[in-house]
């Protein structure tokens, strides 16, 4: 089924199109005055935004669809038609809304939200530009860009924040899935900018794990019972030894969340291995963890000041709390709606080396698909307060050169030589 949205619409069909109460307060009129239809000119770009409206993500589904429409509301021009079609979060679903989205003629494509949907719409090799949401970036390619927080990005950033900070030795930790491919395939790479850096324990787990014991002790030190009887000498120098200094590694990455990430931190803390020990590190999802057991944690993080802005305005016109990613929807459209206003929508400017400044900070895309993002590192403090350790840098991270400057090589000195008749000796 497809909905049509332009920028005139009346108030009860707002309310049912956005899935909002008609007694709820509605403030876009207060940010974009409503035009009248003498006032309307013929839409001059079109947008198809492909979302999962039906099945078990229609929630997120109309929070993204929620986010796009402040964002075209918002607009002080009416230059954008939107027009929204459903997934239904298959494959089959996303090709049979691209064959009906491109009856429309959509100068872009808006969504879809997943890999597989991307991936589905992709082996259909759509002749316009796409901005999808996934934050997996095996599935992108040249005309299919996201704007998904990618994990490689984030991975610069944490393995730059470990080499100047002088930690070499890395332990990882996390499920061997799509995501571990992703994480260690890219880790290995960021590694070889650290001169002397080693990723000397790694321990994936199958995704299904539900006992994480085994994968624990396996980057722990051996633990010891004080209570056993015969302890050896070594045993008993180990027990008097400060786990500080029984640890082999200078960071601990573990890249999970949720709930097998509190099991995962509550086992090493049971082995009195913490962030107190050594450094722990993550990816931008442990934003949202309340985990007690990561305070003096570090994590990536997009910056919030703009996020607040726009929690607080979605919150009042919905009344609820939008999820964060929703607000990479509002990005979308506010980007589209930009450029279509100065009749700039081509790939040469979805592609400025500059970028854009969105919700959740700059961010550019890259001929292949993926893009890059000015991100934070952030610290959990006492009652899980954040405190940024590493501000959000000037410009983007350069992908070729060094975290920091690799030691110069000292010139060879010859120690030994053999004298000739005419070498005087000492």
């Amino acid at each position: 089924m497809k909905i049509r949205i332009f920028l005139i619409f009346c108030l009860s069909f707002l309310a049912v199109a956005c899935g909002m109460r008609q007694d709820r307060d509605f403030i876009w009129d207060n940010i974009s005055p409503r035009l009248t239809e003498e006032q309307t000119p013929e839409p001059k770009v079109r947008a198809a935004m492909l979302l999962p409206l039906t099945g078990k993500s229609r929630e997120i589904a109309e929070a993204f669809r929620n986010g796009a429409m402040m964002a075209l509301q918002e607009q002080d021009n009416n230059v954008l038609e939107l027009l929204f079609f459903d997934t239904q979060g298959t494959t089959e679903g996303t090709v049979s809304a691209w064959k009906e989205a491109r009856l429309q003629y959509p100068d872009i494509i808006i969504g879809p939200i997943t890999a597989t949907e991307v991936e589905a719409l992709a082996d259909e090799s759509p002749n316009t530009s796409v901005l999808s949401f996934t934050t997996d970036n095996t599935v992108l390619e040249s005309n299919i860009y996201t704007l998904g927080v990618l994990i490689p990005n984030q991975i610069d950033y944490l393995v730059r924040h470990m080499c100047q900070n002088g930690q070499k030795k890395i332990a990882v930790m996390g499920p061997e899935n799509k995501t571990g491919e992703i994480v260690m395939n890219h880790l290995m790479k960021a590694i070889e900018r650290c001169p002397d850096m080693t990723a000397d324990k790694i321990t994936l787990y199958p995704e299904d794990t539900t006992n994480f014991n085994p994968f624990v002790l396996k980057i722990v030190p051996k633990p010891i019972d004080p209570k056993k009887k015969d302890l050896t000498e070594e045993e008993k120098i180990l027990l008097e030894t400060p786990m500080e200094e029984r640890i082999d590694f200078d960071a601990l990455f573990v890249y999970e969340d949720g709930v097998k990430l509190q099991q995962v931190i509550s086992l090493l803390a049971y082995y009195d291995v913490t962030p107190k020990v050594v450094p722990f590190y993550g990816l931008a999802n442990w934003q949202s963890s309340r985990d007690k057991g990561l305070v003096g944690g570090y994590f990536t993080a997009t910056p919030t000041d703009r996020l607040d802005v726009f929690t607080r305005r979605y919150q009042k016109t919905f009344g609820a709390k939008p999820p964060r990613i929703s607000s990479l929807a509002y990005d979308a459209v506010s980007l589209v709606a930009h450029l279509a206003k100065h009749q700039a929508l081509t790939t040469g400017n979805l592609l400025q080396e500059k970028g854009f400044n969105g919700v959740n900070g700059r961010f550019r895309m890259n001929a292949d698909g993926t893009n890059d993002r000015l991100l934070e590192i952030r610290q959990f403090q006492p009652a899980l307060r954040q405190q940024i350790i590493a501000p959000i840098p000037d410009t983007f991270l350069d992908k070729e050169s060094y975290f920091v400057e690799p030691e110069p090589d000292l010139p060879e000195t010859e120690f030994f030589f053999t004298p000739t008749d005419n070498t005087p000796l000492e």
